[in-house]
């Protein structure tokens, strides 16, 4: 599978988590879903990049400032009519191709387990300082293509993860660890479980967004940057 079509699934898989979570969270009224933007309107977390945010659909021109679409226009273009860029939260777009031979996964001792949608939110609020609404938000999901996953310390989960199946590509989103947990490996050992499983359903990629800290602990695993996503806000920042 080449860059091209591993990119086109990464930048759709994030617009179709942040349509989930309006829809689930918000209401179908929240939902954008256009040829040129796939998102939503989330008033609860206006002018927060992940989450009230549309995606331009590769290949497509971005669209220009509407005062129905949310904060944040998320796009490889250089620029977008009527908004500014904020180079601060640019994400490199991964991927990885799950029917590779060469790609070894799977084995791990203490298998992963499906931690509730709470209990990934909670730890995703400690993790990144976000107390108070991604709780409510992700926790409203009842979407069937969504699964989680987690590793356990004794009887509390240390590491979690959502993943979202968009046709036959994995999507990845809030790997999570407690502070106290980090730099184990635990975040590795959990995706690769979670790309193992995907294999075993007959899935064919694995993408995901990284931050400038995961960036090297993916591409370790095997996950190539394929193209990155630029921030567009109607701001300055």
């Amino acid at each position: 599978m080449n860059d091209d079509e591993l990119a086109r699934r990464s930048i759709l898989g994030f617009g179709e988590v942040i349509a989930a979570l309006g829809r689930w969270g918000v209401g179908e009224d929240a939902v954008v879903r256009r040829a040129d933007a796939l998102g939503a309107r989330i008033p609860a977390v206006a002018g927060n990049p992940w989450f009230d945010a549309v995606v331009v659909p590769p290949g497509t021109a971005p669209p220009a400032d509407d005062p129905l679409l949310p904060g944040c226009v998320w796009t490889p273009a250089s620029s977008v009519s009527g908004r500014v860029e904020d180079p601060a939260i640019a994400t490199p777009c991964l991927g990885i191709t799950l029917d590779d031979p060469a790609l070894v996964l799977g084995g791990s001792p203490n298998p992963a387990e499906a931690p509730p949608l709470a209990v990934l939110g909670e730890l995703n609020e400690r993790a990144y300082g976000e107390a108070g609404w991604f709780v409510p938000i992700v926790g409203a999901l009842r979407d069937a293509r969504v699964r989680t996953y987690g590793l356990r310390e004794g009887d509390a989960f240390v590491c979690v993860a959502l993943t979202m199946d968009v046709g036959d590509d994995l999507s990845i989103h809030y790997v999570a660890t407690e502070d106290t947990h980090r730099r184990r490996g635990l975040a590795s050992r959990l995706v690769r479980d979670a790309m193992a499983t995907a294999r075993a359903r007959g899935m064919r990629s694995a993408t995901l967004q990284a931050s400038a800290d995961g960036l090297p602990v993916w591409k370790r695993l095997g996950f190539r940057q394929v193209a990155t996503l630029r921030g567009y806000v109607r701001d300055a920042p």
